[in-house]
């Protein structure tokens, strides 16, 4: 019994969380912190990010923050230098951060167009990077990319998002091929609809709920402390022989037509 709780202790590892201040990075790095991890928060607003962290150690979690632009090649740098300074490892990367504009390829200009390939698929790709540096060191890692349904599901008025979310899906298998060798083990999330804050305007639409009723087999919106258990088990000795999938997690959304 001790051995299968063991299965689900992240004790004495240090995980980072991007865009971890809300919604469904907030529920992650709050999790992983309860299993036992000591958890970095991450957001481009340094107030968000020491608030968040601050308010993790009040519940009595190990924490403490960061904060840059994902985009930032050269803060990038020099954040995973001070996490080596710091813990001298990383052993679980969550790379939540991305950012959505839903518009048409027509309405869509060609710097809202790069902003969010450099965001969602290359800003994911330079920290996965650096964090499988440290993670080499030990031989020992867990990167969890949180895709999106939306990565196979194509709606009308959201060209862009669902290319990124593909690639990074693609980039999960590539790290698991190229890494795995290390000890480095990478999986994906995708979530479906949840009610997070992102998603408040698209929850209060009384079309939306009739939608969802009918096409989700649980007929509700997941609650943002659903993705807690996923996101564990995938950064947890648990996974140890899971690598290179893409997990749904979606109530079934993405099973039905």
């Amino acid at each position: 019994m001790n051995n299968v709780k063991n299965l689900f202790s992240l004790n004495g590892q240090v995980a980072l969380v991007t865009g971890s201040t809300q919604g469904l990075g907030y529920q992650i790095a709050q999790g992983l912190g309860k299993a036992g991890a000591r958890i970095i928060v991450h957001s481009r607003n340094e107030d968000k990010a020491r608030e968040t962290a601050l308010t993790l150690i009040e519940a009595g979690l190990d924490s403490s923050w960061v904060s840059f632009d994902i985009n930032d090649q050269k803060k990038c740098e020099n954040v995973f230098s001070k996490i080596k300074q710091q813990y001298g490892r990383l052993d679980i990367l969550v790379n939540n951060a991305s950012i959505r504009n839903r518009k048409t390829l027509s309405d869509l200009s060609p710097l809202e167009l790069e902003e969010i390939v450099q965001t969602n698929i290359l800003a994911n790709i330079r920290i996965s990077r650096h964090a499988i540096e440290l993670m080499r060191t030990h031989k020992y890692g867990r990167i969890v990319t949180i895709s999106s349904i939306a990565g196979q599901l194509i709606r009308f008025g959201d060209f862009a998002y669902p290319i990124t979310k593909q690639a990074l899906n693609t980039m999960t298998r590539a790290i698991a091929v190229e890494f795995g060798r290390d000890g480095i083990i990478s999986n994906a999330i995708a979530p479906g609809t949840f009610t997070t804050e992102f998603n408040e305007k698209l929850t209060q639409e009384k079309g939306n709920i009739t939608k969802m009723q009918e096409r989700n087999p649980l007929q509700r919106w997941g609650n943002p402390m659903e993705i807690v258990g996923p996101a564990l088990f995938l950064s947890s000795p648990a996974a140890s022989y899971v690598n290179g999938q893409t997990l749904a997690v979606d109530g079934g959304f993405s099973i039905t037509f």
